[in-house]
């Protein structure tokens, strides 16, 4: 009897322990930002604000960017660029164009956007109004740990990494060389 009961406890908890592994985050972390407030670089004058959701692999991460511009006449052309490694879910053009009104200030998109390593994706928004000037943007998408990984030479990678503060850390190889004179 007391075999049998060993071995019901023992399965009860290897299936815990197993499904406690199988577990995934059950809701995204929402990571925010915004241009509203902070010191505007010459150029068009556009901000933007953005809600990006921290997902693990093969999840998909759904992005939602406002565009907001105080001009109110004219023509706003958009640039979306997603990083090469982002599949794309949603289907967005990535050349558009919004007329600006003064009922209008707002100006949304919307996309979904998976990945199939973990790392730290940009979405790069380029803004430009004719005789306004131009604005670079681009969006974080956090994908499982969230390290970004650049390509520096065929097969090796530079890691750039966030301090607790939210300032970056790139992590290289050290060489040393010792020479007497």
């Amino acid at each position: 009897m007391k075999i049998v009961k060993i071995l019901c406890m023992s399965s009860l908890l290897i299936s815990t322990a197993a499904m406690a592994f199988g577990v995934k985050v059950e809701k995204p972390v929402v990571v925010k930002g915004s241009s509203i407030g902070t010191y505007a670089k010459p150029g068009a004058p556009v901000d933007i604000s953005y809600e990006s959701e921290h997902v693990d692999t093969g999840d998909t991460s759904n992005i939602n960017i406002i565009l907001t511009s105080s001009t109110t006449t004219g023509t706003m052309k958009v640039k979306v660029k997603v990083d090469k490694d982002l599949h794309e879910i949603s289907k967005v053009k990535k050349h558009l164009s919004y007329d600006l009104s003064e009922s209008k200030k707002e100006y949304p998109l919307h996309l979904e956007v998976s990945a199939d390593e973990e790392g730290l994706y940009y979405i790069r928004v380029l803004v430009s109004i004719k005789g306004q000037g131009m604005r670079a943007f681009a969006v974080p998408v956090y994908v499982g740990d969230a390290v970004l990984k650049t390509k520096k030479t065929a097969g090796s990678y530079s890691t750039i990494e966030k301090t607790d503060k939210g300032g970056t850390i790139s992590v290289s190889a050290a060489q040393e060389s010792i020479t007497e004179e």
